[in-house]
């Protein structure tokens, strides 16, 4: 059996998080100078990113909004998440809906600036809910959105910062294919006794791998 993809079913919604967020944060029309995100890091006033690709120690410097992926599960719509048949590879198609938890997390040296853009956040999600779902095929629902008080926090060098996380529930579906390069069992071979009641099965079958494809 072939594996799954490098890129994880999750990296999907987080990596369109952060893409919303940075495609907010860079209009003027939505924040003022202080809050504004350039692409050309050097410029941008604050920084939006993934938690591995950032360093604690650069909120010291300027702002930022680190999204965190919170916990995930499959939805289970239907029989084993199964959709149908597809040409004569004797595919299988499966879908599902995976609900999913992320943090935007605010953070700033100053207290009022995480609270600001906290609620900068925490509004976008509500106000612009539809088109993010409308805009982003996959994205199915926005199921909640949280602002959470504030709270402090250490960088390495001791340094205390304000952190503001904003949660946000998604729900996003995810679609994947079996298919058999062969006939599913080469030999199968059954074995059925009963002694005083009780049913001994035994299995002796040869199977042909399965390529799996995200």
């Amino acid at each position: 059996m072939a594996g799954p993809p490098i890129r994880g079913v999750t990296d999907f919604a987080k990596d369109t998080i952060i893409a919303l967020l940075q495609e907010f944060f860079s209009s003027d029309k939505n924040v003022p100078d202080e809050f504004r995100f350039n692409a050309n890091l050097q410029q941008s006033a604050i920084l939006i990113a993934d938690k591995y690709t950032y360093n604690l120690e650069d909120v010291e410097k300027r702002p930022a909004i680190i999204i965190i992926r919170g916990a995930q599960n499959w939805a289970r719509r239907g029989l084993d998440q199964f959709k149908g048949w597809k040409g004569d590879a004797q595919a299988e198609n499966f879908t599902d809906l995976i609900n999913g938890s992320f943090s935007c997390t605010c953070m700033a040296r100053d207290g009022l600036v995480a609270e600001q853009m906290g609620h900068a956040c925490f509004a976008f999600f509500q106000m612009f809910r539809r088109m993010i779902r409308d805009r982003n095929r996959g994205i199915h629902d926005i199921t909640s959105i949280q602002l959470g008080e504030e709270l402090a926090a250490k960088t390495d060098s001791r340094i205390e910062v304000a952190v503001v996380p904003v949660q946000i529930g998604l729900q996003f579906q995810w679609k994947w294919s079996l298919t058999q390069k062969a006939a599913p069992f080469k030999a199968l071979d059954i074995g059925i006794r009963q002694r005083n009641g009780e049913i001994l099965t035994k299995f002796l079958q040869k199977a042909h791998p399965v390529a799996l494809t995200g």
